[in-house]
């Protein structure tokens, strides 16, 4: 029999009581359900073509992801290929029922075809990483390319009240049109900049000078800049420094830094690192330019790689040498000079160098023992006879010609390490002039690295000067005044 219409709300009642109760013993039981609500993410479009490109500019699209989910999604682990890069940074939370856009770029370098791809991770336990493919090619167009020089002017020294100009070039290196958008001037208002070009539009090869008035109020130093901003897609802002009176306190140089060397000997090559010289404010690279400011008279002491930022120098005779450094930064400022000075002590105990003042002749060195005669070997140590056995001691008594120099100047050095106990003569010998006449020959000596005298003499090709006596082991040096004399041979015997 159906229920009165008096008994129905009470069914329902009944039933929404009996569900409650189905419910609570549910959240009780060991039949519970737990209904748990997960984001759903997508990504749009799956492929993103941004085109033809030129090279060197950009083009910017959209990437759309989207969650269909009931609860916010999250985002991380953004990857991307070069030359596609996302924009900033970007959101890392998906509204539900939302969207959001992450902005990209592509930036071709090169004329070619480019595929790559983004990829995302998202807490969606369906989807887990999600990715769309990237394509665009690198295509020609005229690019305009700002080129500003000199990028820093300096004033020098300016006594207050004086106004004077310098100027810089600005050019378009390119061949698309270059657009100067904005100038914008920075630091002291010494510095009056007239001509503001903001604004121009630059043909291809064509300039604009600008000039700069620098008028000092005090003797202080002052610095300030000039920013340039244009559509040149490689560099888009370029900036001019100005410096006057030193630049002030507030202004930093770039330093020069050398390692300077020390236990050097003469035919040493000398390592010159100016490495570690920098520019404060960050205007690099720096280029090097090193310049040798003193070497012992005689020498033609080599420099090698003078403008790279390791240099060296071959010591060609014993006696202080000094060097010089001095770097300059990307916008043309220079650093002060940075001396580094030496002295090359001769090693062995006993060391007699020879130099001349020509440039062709060829001038011959001789040391010989007592027992010893001219070109005659064994006990005349020379060009012939570089490196004789004399065989008192042992090797280290034995004397050794480091270099048979036939082309001017020197130097010729003889060296013993230990020299027995004996009376050594050194000689001079000028062999052949090639072609230079009369010439002045110089001897010097250095006992146990000091030296100890050192004595010179008019010469004519073919004669022999009879320069001093060594006596060992009193360590004394004796110059002779006998004049130069026709040689008696020629050749070694």
């Amino acid at each position: 029999m159906p229920p009165s219409p008096l008994q129905r709300p009470r069914l329902a009642l009944s039933r929404v009581l009996a569900v409650g109760l189905v419910l609570l013993g549910a959240c009780n039981g060991n039949d519970s359900k737990i209904i748990q609500l997960y984001p759903s993410i997508a990504i749009a479009p799956d492929v993103l073509s941004f085109g033809d490109t030129p090279v060197d500019y950009s083009t910017g699209l959209d990437l759309t992801v989207i969650n269909s989910g009931q609860v916010d999604g999250n985002l991380s682990n953004f990857a991307i290929e070069a030359p596609f890069s996302i924009v900033g940074d970007p959101e890392t939370v998906v509204p539900k029922n939302g969207q959001i856009n992450i902005p990209l770029q592509f930036l071709p370098t090169t004329y070619q075809e480019y595929a790559g791809a983004i990829s995302i991770d998202t807490d969606d336990p369906d989807h887990g990483t999600v990715t769309a493919t990237l394509t665009g090619t690198g295509v020609y167009a005229p690019t305009p390319s700002i080129c500003v020089d000199p990028l820093a002017l300096d004033f020098g020294a300016v006594v207050p009240g004086s106004v004077p100009e310098g100027f810089f070039v600005i050019s378009n290196c390119g061949d698309g049109a270059l657009d100067i958008t904005s100038m914008t001037q920075a630091g002291s208002g010494a510095f009056v900049v007239t001509g503001d070009p903001t604004g121009f539009s630059l043909a291809s090869g064509q300039d604009s000078n600008i000039i700069v008035q620098y008028a000092p109020t005090t003797s202080q130093g002052d610095s300030g800049s000039l920013t340039i901003t244009s559509n040149d897609p490689v560099t888009p802002t370029t900036t001019v420094t100005f410096i006057g009176n030193g630049g002030g306190t507030d202004f930093n140089y770039p330093i020069a830094d050398i390692v300077c060397p020390t236990d050097v000997a003469p035919r040493d090559t000398v390592t010159l690192d100016g490495r570690g010289s920098s520019d404060p404010a960050g205007n690099v690279p720096l280029t090097y330019s090193w310049t040798l400011i003193q070497v012992p008279d005689g020498s033609q002491a080599p420099l090698t790689f003078p403008t790279s930022d390791v240099a060296y120098l071959a010591t060609d005779i014993a006696g202080d040498y000094a060097v010089q450094l001095q770097v300059t930064n990307s916008i043309g400022v220079s650093s002060a000079p940075t001396t580094c000075a030496f002295t090359a002590v001769p090693k062995e105990n006993l060391h007699v160098e020879l130099t001349w003042s020509t440039p062709a002749a060829d001038v011959d060195l001789h040391l010989l023992t007592s027992a010893g005669q001219f070109f005659v070997m064994p006990y005349d140590c020379n060009y012939c006879n570089q490196a004789p056995d004399w065989g008192v001691i042992g090797a280290t008594d034995d004397p050794s010609l480091d270099i048979d120099d036939r082309g001017g100047y020197g130097p010729e050095n003889i060296n013993i390490d230990d020299p027995a106990d004996d009376t050594y003569s050194i000689m001079v010998h000028y062999y052949t002039d090639n072609g230079d006449g009369d010439l002045t020959a110089t001897v010097k000596v250095y006992l146990y690295g000091v030296l100890a005298g050192e004595a010179s003499s008019a010469m004519k090709r073919d004669q022999v000067w009879n320069a001093g006596q060594i006596k060992w082991p009193d360590g004394l040096y004796v110059e002779q005044s006998d004049a130069p004399y026709t040689a008696p041979r020629r050749t070694c015997e």
